[in-house]
């Protein structure tokens, strides 16, 4: 067998070797919790893919150079042999990874929490509730009588009580591993109230989920364990699993339901305000028809929304005047406050054209008047479509004074460029050659 097949063979057994790698260290991400912050995890999963990738490439050639010098140097053989070492090899180091972590046991499927009521002596007559210090609830894996690992739990002393006589302190923690033995270690500050090994299997049955009997258990023949030390019974519980995130439609059946609950809670002859922000069309259909139900159905309403398109308020203002146009049948009634708002249009405009650059340096004047003319036009046009009013002598006068202001785009933009397209279309006036264009 040639050098070009061993380096096929390497190449083959290298990226079997990759994925067995990156498969096992993916899995010791879970096993091992090692962290993804900064990218920690995915360092370590191609970091180790990437190694075992070379040495099995290593271990490839090796072996098919081993073969080839052999007395049947066949080219399947040499991949085989390549292949099998590689795959015990991969295997034996997964076992080894997984023997080697704190894996939490199961019980169909769920996690478990080891509860431990600890029954002090007979003769601790003080409540634990009375003791000085921080609480201390831990629970180690003991492996060659070493601990070497632990999980800090709840040692819950507010739930202490007397029970025939003794204290009985309850206690949990994460059952965060299936290696080795259990240890438990209970104290309340400096004071050491118990230590166990506790005879728990690596992983529970549900015959577990029950109380165990009190302990430690002498072995048979020695006296019964005395009322002057502390004892113990544990049980395990599972821990179910965090209900699944809610959905797109249920989060969106959530928000719609928190909405309605607001406006449920608007009284029905609330001012005009309170309703308008329910009126345009991209709003829910029902509570929009509710709240133009509401509008129009207020006496005065018209006059209402006349003051609020007059007012100071630029967003209420806006919501006034759009709202003509969501309206289902405009009638006259609504021209005469319109009109005025085109009037109160053509004062703002005289005021942002008298005001100086120094005193309005970030044109706030003119976008408050852009905002107004282009729901104003909005009105306009829903009355206009209905043949109800003219309103060319108001737009006529904005654009006039629109055209003072070239310093500002909003100005030019906003209102100048649709005035003059709108004075065009509805009365033929001709656009003069500095007005922008309609675009």
């Amino acid at each position: 067998m040639n050098w070009p097949l061993s380096l096929l063979i390497a190449l083959i057994t290298g990226v079997i070797g990759l994925l067995l790698a990156g498969f096992t260290a993916n899995a010791c991400v879970d096993w091992y919790h090692i962290s993804s912050r900064e990218g920690a995890a995915g360092i370590f999963v191609i970091g180790l893919a990437l190694l075992g990738g070379i040495a099995s490439g290593v271990v490839g050639l090796i072996t098919a150079r081993v073969v080839a010098a052999g007395a049947d140097p066949g080219f399947g053989k040499a991949l085989a042999v390549s292949l099998g070492l590689v795959l015990g090899i991969g295997g034996l180091v997964a076992l080894a990874c997984h023997g080697l972590a704190d894996i939490p046991p199961t019980l169909e499927g769920e996690e478990l929490r080891l509860e431990v009521e600890i029954r002090l002596p007979v003769d601790q007559k003080t409540s634990p509730k009375e003791l000085k210090g921080e609480p201390h609830f831990e629970l180690g894996s003991v492996v060659n009588q070493t601990r070497r690992a632990s999980r800090t739990g709840e040692l819950k002393v507010a739930q202490s009580r007397l029970e025939d006589g003794r204290w009985v302190l309850p206690g949990e923690v994460l059952l965060f591993t299936s290696r080795g033995q259990r240890s438990l270690d209970a104290r309340i500050g400096d004071e050491a109230l118990a230590g166990f090994l506790v005879p728990l299997p690596a992983h529970p049955g549900q015959e577990h989920e029950q109380w165990s009997d009190w302990g430690p258990r002498p072995p048979s023949g020695s006296p019964p364990w005395p009322d002057t030390q502390p004892s113990y019974r544990f049980r395990v519980q599972r821990i179910p699993p965090p209900p699944p995130p809610p959905t797109l439609e249920d989060r969106a059946a959530a928000k719609d339901a928190a909405e309605q609950a607001i406006f449920d809670a608007i009284p029905p002859g609330a001012p005009i305000q309170e309703w308008l922000p329910y009126t345009p069309e991209w709003q829910n259909e029902r509570r929009r028809s509710t709240a133009m139900e509401r509008i129009t159905g207020k006496e005065g309403y018209v006059a209402e929304l006349g003051n609020l398109m007059l007012g100071e308020d630029v967003r209420q203002a806006e919501a006034a005047l759009r709202f003509i146009g969501e309206h289902p049948s405009p009638d006259a009634a609504l021209v005469p406050v319109v009109t005025a708002a085109g009037r109160d249009l053509v004062i703002r405009c005289k005021k942002v054209n008298a005001s100086t650059v120094e005193e309005d340096p970030d044109y706030e004047g003119a976008a408050d008047l852009s905002i107004r003319f282009t729901s104003w036009m909005v009105a306009v046009r829903a009355l206009r479509g209905r043949n109800l009013g003219d309103f060319l002598p108001e737009l006529g006068e904005i654009l006039e004074l629109s055209r003072v202001r070239t310093d500002s785009r909003v100005m030019q933009q906003d209102v100048r460029r649709v005035a003059s397209y709108y004075l065009k279309t509805w009365a033929g006036v001709e656009p003069l050659p500095g007005d922008p264009p309609p675009q």
